[in-house]
């Protein structure tokens, strides 16, 4: 048998513990019969490995494991000029614990890093007062005094304030924002509201019952529609509810089918499948941005193209029978809502330096505020007394509603087909 203290048992004991980390796995696995059974050394040759118990690695080994991540991580941390951070509080199902998450971003050795450095537990009422005295304790716990660049936080009261307090400079999350402008501006709308619930019941009825589900199978095949299922959506991410009119409206056939044939569900009248059909035409390119954003590799440079892509298709055109209110209810709160994109220098200076977009959505001032950002930080950090956050000089521009690129704004156009076409001009 290997000794507890042999190099062999030893890698065998990290690998295991490897396993448990990476896989997030309980540590009770480990008292499985079936990994009992598992023979480390040779399935073939006799034992020679004597496994560990669940408390080894629960109070020994992950402590050790922990701590040589953190210096790692610490080592990593030294070597990074700047450091981005996101933040978000969370709540179990249960209401039974709420924690903070600090997941740092930096660039180390020309490679983006994204490391969740700390999930904090929040044991007080979550005021802004609070909240900013633990994202200081993260910040100190892992040296960071000197290098925070910005910060990441969704749109609440006490989040914001604590960024405040805490003397970060910030930006709310734009799908978050985006989140707020679809409640805003569509799902209070009577109407839709109407549809929505009604398409909630008919997926519903399909979730709870298998004999139901058989029976759309059937007629799938009668209509020739593809063999999808429905999905239910969530009612607080209207993204999940775009996802369930989609497929509802996909299977549009299969489902009138089923409701003449088998009865049970109030299928959608004629008006309402075609207020769920706008709907979608209109979410789309919402969906499309919210998955853009959304992405490991996303910049914020993004943001102010994306802007006005998603304004470019919410104007008025010839084909918008019966939208022309939904597409007016989402223009005023996007004007509304991220008219200040354009004042933040740090969204303007990331912009300006993407090779992908640089100047083509600023105006001749807006340019300017921009490079005059850009050379003050510099010069700041040259001089060594750059220590993050936003100037005090916010650029003069105006809070004025987007006008989009001279590039064409068909709705049918993919997302971010106007910028290539913009592009295509310019050259």
């Amino acid at each position: 048998m290997f000794g507890d203290d042999s190099d062999v048992a030893k890698r065998i004991d990290r690998s295991i513990m490897d396993l448990i980390i990476v896989d997030m796995l309980p540590y009770s696995v480990v008292e499985g019969t079936a990994f009992k059974r598992l023979n480390f050394f040779d399935p073939a040759g006799p034992r020679r490995y004597k496994p560990k118990s669940e408390k080894y690695y629960r109070t020994t080994l992950m402590p050790s494991t922990y701590e040589a991540v953190v210096q790692h991580m610490k080592k990593l941390l030294l070597e990074a000029e700047w450091v981005s951070f996101t933040t978000d509080v969370w709540t179990n199902p249960t209401n039974t614990c709420s924690l903070l998450s600090f997941t740092g971003h930096f660039v180390h050795q020309s490679m983006r890093r994204k490391v969740i450095l700390s999930v904090m537990e929040l044991e007080a009422d979550h005021t802004g007062e609070y909240l900013a005295s633990k994202l200081k304790d993260a910040i100190n716990m892992w040296n960071l005094q000197d290098k925070v660049h910005l910060g990441v936080r969704d749109n609440g009261a006490n989040i914001v304030c604590a960024m405040r307090l805490a003397e970060i400079a910030d930006i709310g999350c734009v799908s978050h924002t985006l989140q707020l402008v679809i409640h805003d501006a569509l799902f209070t709308q009577t109407s839709v509201e109407a549809v929505i619930k009604k398409s909630r019941r008919i997926v519903t009825h399909f979730k709870h019952s298998e004999q139901a589900c058989r029976k759309l199978e059937d007629c799938q095949k009668s209509c020739g529609t593809p063999s999808h299922k429905l999905l239910q959506d969530v009612e607080t991410r209207w993204n999940s509810s775009y996802i369930m009119l989609e497929r509802l409206i996909e299977q549009k056939r299969a489902v009138n089918l089923f409701s003449v044939e088998q009865g049970g569900i109030s299928t959608l009248s004629a008006s309402e499948w075609e207020l769920a059909e706008r709907i979608v035409h209109i979410l789309q390119p919402f969906y499309a941005a919210t998955l853009e954003l959304s992405s490991d590799d996303s910049c914020m440079s993004i943001i102010v193209p994306l802007t006005v892509m998603l304004l470019g298709k919410l104007q008025s055109t010839s084909d918008d029978h019966g939208l022309l209110q939904l597409k007016a209810a989402l223009r005023d709160c996007m004007n509304r809502r991220f008219a200040h994109v354009k004042q933040q220098p740090h969204i303007i200076a990331a912009t300006l330096l993407d090779p992908r977009f640089k100047d083509a959505y600023f105006t001749a001032e807006e340019k300017a505020a921009a490079k005059t950002e850009i050379v003050k930080f510099l010069r700041s950090v040259q001089r060594g007394d750059y220590v993050g956050g936003a100037s005090d000089d916010q650029p003069s521009t105006s809070s004025q509603a987007y006008e989009m690129p001279t590039a064409g704004t068909s709705l049918m156009m993919s997302l971010w087909e106007a910028h290539d076409n913009l592009q295509l001009q310019q050259t």
